[in-house]
């Protein structure tokens, strides 16, 4: 299979040792910790999560690493190879100046901050072998090839629009050729065997992701967001264990069905929307619940949406498992960058309704044109629908806080 970059004009990877911003990094992670620590009502085994998460450690590696970006790539695949998938889009403030200081302009901060990581020889995201991205937003277009300079990577093409009559030979002939790249790159041959348990771990994945926010949309003060977050993100964005995270999350959906408050919140109820919040940039999910809300559900591709919808299919063979995965991760998506805006506002609209949510959230993330032109068609439509509704615009930098926190409070008062 022939290379997608022409490496014609291939650059030599670059690396910066900055000793004071990776304590910037650190800094702004132990930050957050701070917070998380803080929270009431955290399920007894928040630490298994935790250590996934926070983790610094990566020299104990036995089995091949593939990074990717957005949530768009087969995860199951990967596994099937005998690889570890890992998702490497980055949430840190201060790696996002370190990408700054090499993709300078007016850039998405999530593709500088995850750029900014791969400066650091000694990342997680150097420690993966190859690298696969989404064609979804002109940013990761463009940060395929800056990134196969470090790594092999591979662009997994999506179609512009949600047709499956339409488009959905190209896409399972793009996941089939995603396949052909993954087993040449790890020297190994996907079992249709194997292919089959990692779908069925999948899917009990998803159906306890559903369980917990069903849980929490009745009982949101039993686990806050932010923990809830990194519940999921711990099983995206660092190497684990998939059956022993699905057992030790089992024990957290049971203890928030059986968790019983001492009185009903009467805190507004939200569904959050917009744009990834990846750890540690926790600050609009922080700010909402210190400001007096309940979240009590999320549309956000790092959230539970990421895991929301399960492969489905009728045949179990090979080729008819990648057909279902290349139909779950392209037409269930509801990412904005298709053509069509009505799969994200159906669902948002089917939160508010089913959750008895009394209002909207929705993150904007300063210089994502996708979400920002988005917003003129969602902010209009829940008005119609007399749903109230915040944007909150902002990037990854802390010093707005205090002025996001004076907007978000006077919008909760009028709920």
């Amino acid at each position: 299979m022939p290379d997608q970059f022409d490496e014609t004009y291939k650059i030599r990877p670059t690396f910066q040792d900055n000793p004071g911003n990776l304590k910037k990094q650190r800094f702004v992670e132990d930050e957050q910790k701070r917070r998380q620590s803080q929270l009431a009502d955290r399920p007894s085994n928040i630490a298994y999560f935790e250590s996934i998460l926070y983790n610094r450690d990566f020299s104990r590696k036995n089995v091949p690493w593939v990074g990717y970006f957005c949530n768009m790539i087969p995860q199951e695949i990967i596994r099937a190879l005998g690889a570890q998938p890992i998702r490497v889009d980055c949430g840190n403030a201060a790696a996002a100046q370190v990408g700054e200081e090499v993709l300078s302009g007016d850039i998405c901060p999530l593709a500088k901050a995850s750029f900014g990581m791969f400066l650091n020889d000694k990342s997680l995201e150097n420690f993966c072998d190859i690298l696969v991205l989404p064609a979804s937003c002109d940013a990761k277009r463009k940060l395929g090839q800056i990134m196969n300079d470090y790594k092999p990577t591979f662009m997994y093409n999506i179609p512009p629009e949600q047709n499956h009559s339409l488009y959905a030979h190209n896409t399972f002939s793009e996941t089939n050729r995603l396949v052909a790249f993954l087993e040449k790159k790890l020297d190994a041959k996907l079992s249709g065997k194997e292919l089959r348990r990692q779908v069925r771990l999948s899917h009990q994945r998803t159906l306890l992701i559903r369980d917990l926010q069903e849980a929490r949309i009745h009982k949101p003060q039993a686990i806050s967001m932010s923990d809830f977050f990194i519940i999921i993100q711990s099983s995206l964005f660092r190497p684990v264990d998939l059956e022993e995270w699905i057992e030790q999350t089992r024990q957290v959906c049971k203890q928030i069905q059986d968790y019983s408050p001492a009185r009903k919140s009467l805190r507004p109820r939200i569904v959050l929307t917009g744009a990834p919040i990846i750890w540690p940039n926790y600050k609009v999910i922080n700010l909402l619940e210190e400001s007096g809300a309940d979240i009590i559900a999320d549309t956000l591709c790092t959230g539970a949406q990421s895991l929301f919808d399960p492969p489905m299919t009728d045949e179990w063979s090979k080729q008819s498992l990648i057909r279902a995965l290349s139909n779950r991760y392209v037409y269930a998506a509801i990412c904005p960058c298709f053509i069509s805006q009505t799969t994200r506002i159906n669902r948002v609209i089917d939160l508010c309704e089913t959750s008895g949510a009394t209002g909207v959230a929705n993150y904007s993330l300063r210089l994502c044109q996708l979400f920002d032109m988005e917003n003129y068609r969602l902010e209009r439509t829940l008005k119609e629908k007399k749903i109230p509704a915040f944007t909150i615009r902002t990037d990854y930098s802390l010093e707005d806080t205090e002025q996001l926190r004076v907007r978000i409070e006077a919008f909760l008062e009028t709920l």
